[in-house]
């Protein structure tokens, strides 16, 4: 198709910096709608939505957002920036998380709802369930479910354990729902590029996803210590934790613990479907980040 000009929020992060990369290699103008100074447009979104972002923009990639942070920080940089540039009902392609999914689900596709538990995920979690509420407005909206984000300069993530002093504890059994960040930008890029109507939930992880094991013996700057500990363990220490309920710790909550170490199987048959091949694979990936 011809190209599209594309407004891209979160311009200057380390996504969507790829999808600027990835949409301009692809033809299309992209207009960078970045918090700070650099990009073409320079906003708060939760405080409002420049008319000059959005004149004659035919689709919005929404990537801004916040990471970290307590539940008020989520709600104004992530759910409430989100309403209000959904309001100009633009066709949008929201940079969503497979976080959002059910967290004691086995298997993980777009049939798979949402946490009916978000009181006991974190605040990024709860954020991106609502974000996806918040972003259906009527426009024609793609909401693409990313894995776990990695490339140089990322490498860790919550699927693989946690430090306990000199300790790296190796909890992760199942795969690890990575999403390579050129992965994911061609995939955002793609989903604009189409026609649709109403609401259509895309998961995007890589072909390639290693477990824990495998993912930390190719990782440059491994730690030189790792203990695997059972899963089974953690899980019954969560299953006596769970009267404390929200007050449990976060991986001694189940929801918690099995969205990130489960032995989870992940689909991407619909992201296939799209037109999308990988750009970057397990073993280029990692090589790159070293």
């Amino acid at each position: 198709m011809g190209g599209l000009s594309l407004l891209v929020t979160g311009a200057d992060g380390f996504l969507g910096r790829a999808v600027v990369a990835a949409a301009r290699a692809r033809g299309h103008e992209v207009r960078r709608l970045t918090r700070g100074p650099g990009g073409d447009v320079a906003c708060d979104l939760a405080e409002g939505v420049p008319l000059e972002a959005l004149r004659g923009v035919a689709r919005i990639i929404h990537c801004a957002g916040a990471l970290t942070g307590d539940d008020a920080r989520h709600r104004r940089d992530t759910v409430e920036a989100t309403r209000l540039i959904a309001a100009a009902r633009v066709p949008m392609v929201l940079a969503g998380s497979i976080a959002v999914c059910d967290g004691m689900a086995r298997v993980v596709d777009e049939t798979t709802p949402p946490d009916p538990r978000p009181h006991l995920r974190d605040a990024y979690t709860r954020a991106k369930i609502a974000q996806e509420k918040a972003a259906a407005q009527g426009q024609p909206l793609r909401i693409l479910r990313l894995g776990a984000l990695w490339g140089r300069g990322r490498l860790w993530n919550a699927h693989l354990g946690l430090c306990a002093g000199p300790l790296f504890l190796r909890l992760g059994r199942g795969e690890i729902p990575l999403s390579h960040v050129t992965n994911a930008a061609l995939a955002l890029v793609i989903a604009a590029e189409g026609d649709w109507s109403g609401v259509e939930i895309v998961h995007v992880v890589d072909d390639e996803r290693p477990d824990a094991a495998r993912y930390l013996a190719a990782m440059p700057g491994r730690p030189r210590l790792v203990l695997p500990l059972p899963f089974a363990l953690v899980d019954l220490a969560a299953i006596l934790a769970a009267p404390l309920g929200a007050r449990a710790p976060g991986l001694l909550r189940r929801p918690v613990l099995h969205a990130r170490m489960a032995p989870r199987r992940y689909d991407n048959a619909r992201l296939h479907a799209l037109g999308w091949r990988p750009v970057t694979g397990f073993d280029a990936g990692m090589k790159e980040a070293a």
